[in-house]
């Protein structure tokens, strides 16, 4: 993603005294520009294929191995994504809800949010609501385009996905929960909604006058199709082997993610936008939003991987996942240590003693169920290596 810096920005902001609504505003009126200049920057990354977000493109909440590919690519080949996000209004009127938070837009004037309401109303991929929903409900979940279907792919190939850009689509997100959700589930009395501009232009998530994070946009869902033994219809809140929802923030743009293929064409889905996460994502919710992703598929035949993998310009990484955060270290330890072994042609303990000493665990998520574990392990310690890998900060 092309970021922008104006100096002229900066001063302006500085000399501001106005109240926190007048700052927003200003800000957002500024965000707005970006999100067009990035767009546009974004949109000169080549790519192959384009996958809109649509209602027969978009499934909520669910992977399905029998739902039509919305593209068949061969290995090699980059896919632009669509993804929707961002409706937060309830029961209210959209542009009205837009308009007392501050954002400068309106249904007809972005794009992202006229889709995601259309496929919220007429997507016919979605499961049927909870027990006890109330009546009229529609099943959801998370918003989710696919599958892309690759050419030659079957079970036991590894994919590997080269994320080349994610810019969001939208100059908002916003962060959520509810009683008894999240990693304190006792301790929120009610249910809760933050909204945060985002300043496209000087990379900031706005979240009040006196601070401001930085953002870091990534997809929290990318997944192949999982195993039939996982059911027909398995639900994208926990994420598994073939990844889903992990909610990683190391996923950005310039990262690579490895996922086992588990169905002819691996059937590739993404969605469940994010501008900006902190390890653990201890609400339920990353900033919320929508992103446009642009992505390289390559296929690796006979590689077989058990889990998750990915790689950053600076760090190989490995997960763990399982209900139990002390499973999911455990997993990630011996996954990182099985890297090493495979890697370096170490045995179990020169793996486990550089793992010990070198390697940094962290926890990515603790609030899907599946809990996860990555780490860290940093390429500067394989001082012999060359540095092949495509992307350079």
């Amino acid at each position: 993603m092309i970021l922008f810096h104006p100096s002229s920005l900066r001063l302006v902001l500085a000399r501001l005294k106005t109240s926190l609504r007048s700052r927003t505003a200003l800000r957002l009126s500024f965000t707005v520009a970006a999100l067009a200049a990035v767009r546009a920057e974004a949109m000169d990354i080549p790519y192959d294929h384009y996958v809109p977000f649509t209602p027969e493109n978009a499934i909520l909440g669910y992977f399905s191995p029998t739902k039509k590919p919305v593209v068949t690519i061969k290995s090699g080949e980059v896919v632009k994504i669509d993804g929707g996000g961002g409706a937060r209004w309830g029961d209210k009127d959209p542009d009205t809800w837009l308009k007392e938070n501050g954002i400068p837009v309106t249904v007809a004037t972005c794009p992202a949010l006229a889709e995601t309401i259309l496929v919220s109303k007429e997507t016919p991929n979605r499961l049927p609501p909870a027990p006890g929903a109330a009546p009229g409900a529609k099943g959801g979940g998370h918003m989710l385009n696919g599958p892309i279907y690759i050419e030659g792919a079957e079970p036991d190939d590894m994919l590997e996905i080269r994320i080349l850009s994610v810019t969001p689509r939208i100059p908002y997100g916003s962060v959520s929960g509810n009683p008894g959700s999240g990693a304190l589930p006792d301790l929120s009395p009610r249910p809760f909604t933050k909204i945060v501009p985002l300043d496209l232009k000087r990379n900031a998530g706005i979240f009040d006058e006196n601070v401001e994070v930085p953002l870091g946009p990534f997809m929290g869902v990318m997944a192949t199709c999982p195993p039939d033994s996982e059911g027909p219809n398995r639900k994208s809140g926990p994420p598994g082997a073939f990844g889903g929802n992990l909610d990683c923030k190391e996923l950005v743009a310039g990262s690579t993610l490895y996922l086992p293929v588990f169905q002819k064409g691996a059937l590739f889905y993404t969605g469940d936008s994010h501008a900006a996460q902190g390890d653990g994502e201890i609400t339920v919710n990353a900033i919320e939003t929508a992103n446009t992703c642009t992505l390289q598929f390559i296929l690796h035949k006979g590689k077989k991987i058990s889990a998750p993998r990915a790689e950053t310009p600076t760090d190989y990484m490995s997960f763990g996942l399982d209900p139990d955060l002390d499973k999911a270290m455990r997993m990630a330890m011996i996954e990182t240590i099985d890297f090493l072994k495979e890697k370096q042609g170490y045995d179990f303990h020169h793996a486990y003693t550089l793992a010990s000493i070198a390697v940094n665990f962290r926890v990515t998520q603790v609030v899907d169920k599946t809990l996860g574990i990555h780490s860290m392990i940093p390429k500067k310690l394989f001082i012999k290596d060359a540095n092949p890998y495509w992307y350079r900060p």
